[in-house]
């Protein structure tokens, strides 16, 4: 039975290596630091005798080239070994490649790179999306027979009532720590009661709505791309098609109303909640009864304020549905995909609903409202 191991000795007198045994892959860390070392410790003039090799594979072929230099010789060989070692040397084999390494500074500017052409791209993508969209509402509004009812009150329901207890509870949170920390600052000025302005103003400008949005976009948005994006996995919407139905209009519209439809209402449920825990809050910390605390909030807020909050509910509607459907029809694949694309979904819609109340914040200011 041949040998399978691998055995290196070195003949220092004769100045000759001897190698027995299988010289291939399985022993190719044994058979490179063996060699290694008998050729270090052995003269100029060395001798490798392959006599007694049994096995040669193209691994240790590649070994016995590397080695080759001016002062080594290779000695019986077999036949079928030699013209292995000639097939190896005529293909000529450098030396294994080594990853070159790249400074921090160049690693840091090529992520910026990448990041910002992935960003440019998604930002044309969701623009083409958006016309897609308005494209598509236009034609259903010319023939409201498309409209899918039964889908868009389906959908109000999971948006909208199923999301009341969750947006009633952070409103009427926030509101209560937005007044108990204006309170503590206000009272080193001396004007505690203008807690009251803060609470109002707070809530229905900004709080009521920016907070519904991020809930919405974390709750109703990913929602959209898991069902969508699973959908796609099962390869339903391909199935969609084949069968004569637009996804678009099957999938995406009926979403895309009933959140238009169920942001304003939840943003005016936050914007009540918030006066009254803000009413609650007063009452224990300032000492004001409940009609002194609407009287000072009818005097507070104008009108304007009140608008400000609502105008933007169906904008950011808008822009969580639209985000939310596309990364859907993004998944492709596997389930993986899913949660990547969810997990997109919900990170590009709350940053853009707050890019957009920044940019709401500004053009209201400059129009004086």
């Amino acid at each position: 039975m041949p040998d399978l191991a691998l055995h290196i000795e070195l003949d220092r007198p004769h100045n000759r290596i001897y190698i027995k045994g299988a010289l291939n892959l399985q022993h190719f860390r044994h058979a490179e630091n063996g060699l290694k070392n008998a050729l270090a410790a052995s003269g100029k003039e060395t001798i490798i005798d392959l006599a007694k090799v049994t096995h040669l594979d193209t691994a240790g072929a590649f070994l016995l080239y590397n080695t080759t230099n001016p002062g080594l010789k290779f000695l019986h060989i077999r036949p079928e070994h030699k013209a292995l070692l000639d097939l190896v040397a005529k293909a000529k084999p450098g030396k294994p490649l080594t990853r070159k390494s790249s400074s921090s500074l160049r690693r840091m500017l090529i992520r910026i790179g990448k990041a910002t052409i992935e960003g440019w791209e998604g930002g044309i993508e969701l623009i083409t999306f958006m016309g897609h969209a308005c494209i598509e509402l236009a034609k259903v509004f010319r023939h409201p027979s498309r409209l899918r009812f039964i889908s868009i009150t389906h959908h109000m329901e999971a948006i909208g009532i199923d999301a009341i207890p969750i947006i009633g509870m952070i409103a009427f949170v926030i509101s209560i720590v937005v007044a108990y920390q204006g309170q503590v600052q206000l009272r080193s000025l001396g004007a505690e009661q203008y807690t009251i302005n803060l609470i109002a103003i707070s809530v229905l400008r900004e709080m009521g709505v920016l907070l519904t949005a991020i809930m919405i976009a974390g709750r109703s948005g990913s929602a959209f791309t898991a069902e969508i994006g699973t959908m796609q996995v099962r390869e339903e919407v391909d199935a969609l098609r084949a069968i004569g139905l637009e996804p678009f209009e099957l999938l995406v519209l009926p979403r895309l109303i009933a959140l238009i439809i169920a942001l304003p209402l939840l943003t005016f449920l936050a914007d009540v909640v918030g006066l009254f825990g803000g009413a609650l809050i007063s009452s224990s910390l300032l000492d004001i009864s409940l009609p002194q605390y609407l009287e000072q909030v009818r005097q507070a807020v104008k009108w304007q304020d009140f608008f400000v909050g609502m105008i933007k509910a169906p904008v950011f509607a808008f822009v969580i549905a639209l985000v939310g459907c596309m990364q859907g029809l993004k998944v492709s694949g596997s389930s993986e995909s899913v949660g990547k694309e969810t997990t997109a979904s919900v990170v590009k819609s709350i940053f853009l609903v707050l890019m957009l109340d920044g940019l709401f914040s500004i053009y209201f200011q400059k129009v004086g409202l």
